[in-house]
């Protein structure tokens, strides 16, 4: 069914100038009353002299944007076609528009901030908040006041035999001599990350401790291997990475005051190198973590599968078999991402071991429009100002 403002457009009820300024005004995607928890979603392309689009978005299987096999549908007489999806209305998802082989935004949704991403192909997505999405308030007051200018540096690993910039952003306000910050090494850096602008909102508001901010750059398809439970990368960042940032920056030696981050194989490469170096890291924050990643662990089809077997995946078997770290973890995942499955081995591993961890799924998929927000629930988890967990209450 139309949405009823392409209704007006079909039936010459609106002019197509009209019909662009509404859309202009209220930004796309147009969503039409919620009905039992569903919504009809309506995309609108107007291709001009290009080729029609398709939609793609990152609810599905594939860790990519997934193509949706319905096309976009002319309006005769406009230069519009349009898309109409039943949805569920508490989703919150990134989307693209496939044209001419080419991924582009939404021409009526621009990319919101902090829309640049460590994998290239997530970047510059635009994003659809569905009427019951659960709400994002960090993220939003940190779009809208966005952390100043970062320290940018470039480390030299003679370990790894590379070099790669790193982002520094310390919280608001002055600190003395012999201060000692807490602080997050986010492993998916760049250097228009959300981190340092929620944690920013976070601070203004009382709810979390100052603390660092630190974003490493990954090497394009070096993060591959970098990422995947190596213990060369995790050993930079113990004996290297950590040594720089003490000597440039007034920030705590204790373990527990210390969180690694990451996203997707960030997460993966922070939980292994947490739990294989908890006298460093005393936190570790795993947004929609690649569980089920094993070296030996292929995929495909035809004959090979005959004689395929299916190793444990290399950090639930090494939580699984390991005394328990003095660690805490913060673990967040897609209810509707394909590796959450593992993500719930994963918690049920941690939580019968005992450790103290949180573990969280949201109405989306592999997707930083969620990540990007749900960080600050990871900032409260690690670093609440004061006694209790502020962000139990939300």
């Amino acid at each position: 069914m139309a949405d009823p403002f392409v209704e007006k457009l079909s039936t010459g009820q609106w002019s197509p100038e009209r019909f662009r300024r509404h859309l202009e005004e209220t930004a796309a995607p147009l969503v039409g009353p919620v009905v039992a928890g569903e919504v009809d979603v309506t995309f609108v392309d107007e291709p001009g002299d290009g080729p029609p689009a398709t939609l793609a978005v990152v609810l599905g299987p594939a860790i990519a944007f997934n193509r949706i096999d319905a096309e976009f549908t002319a309006v005769p007489g406009t230069p519009f076609r349009f898309l109409t999806l039943r949805m569920r209305s508490d989703l919150r998802f990134s989307y693209v528009f496939v044209r001419g082989g080419q991924q582009v935004p939404d021409p009526f949704n621009p990319p919101p901030r902090f829309s640049a991403c460590s994998v290239e192909r997530f970047s510059g997505a635009s994003v659809a908040v569905l009427p019951d999405a659960a709400p994002l308030p960090w993220l939003d007051q940190a779009e809208a006041q966005p952390a100043p200018a970062i320290d940018s540096a470039v480390l030299v690993s003679e370990l790894l035999g590379n070099e790669r910039r790193i982002w520094v952003s310390m919280p608001p306000g002055e600190f003395p001599a012999g201060s000692a910050l807490p602080f997050v090494i986010h492993l998916d850096g760049t250097p228009d990350h959300s981190a340092p602008s929620v944690r920013d909102a976070l601070v203004r508001a009382g709810l979390i401790r100052p603390c660092a901010v630190v974003l490493v750059d990954q090497l394009g398809l070096r993060r591959y291997r970098e990422l995947l439970c190596d213990p060369g990368f995790s050993r930079m960042l113990v004996d290297e990475l950590l040594p720089w940032l003490h000597d440039r920056y007034p920030l705590s030696r204790d373990p527990g005051d210390v969180a690694l981050a990451g996203e997707s194989f960030g997460g993966l490469c922070a939980g292994w190198t947490a739990l294989h170096h908890p006298e460093t890291f005393g936190n570790a924050i795993l947004q929609s973590p690649s569980c089920g990643y094993h070296p030996d662990l292929k995929g495909g089809t035809g004959a090979g599968e005959l004689l395929r077997r299916t190793p444990m995946p290399t950090l639930i078997a090494d939580y699984m078999t390991a005394e328990p770290a003095p660690i805490r973890v913060f673990h967040d995942a897609g209810e509707l991402e394909g590796s959450n499955t593992h993500s719930r081995w994963l918690d049920h591993v941690l939580t019968g071991k005992g450790y103290d961890t949180v573990y969280r799924e949201f109405a989306g998929g592999h997707d930083y429009a969620w990540w990007r927000g749900l960080f600050a629930d990871a900032l409260l988890w690690c670093f609440p100002l004061g006694a209790g967990r502020p962000w139990e209450a939300r």
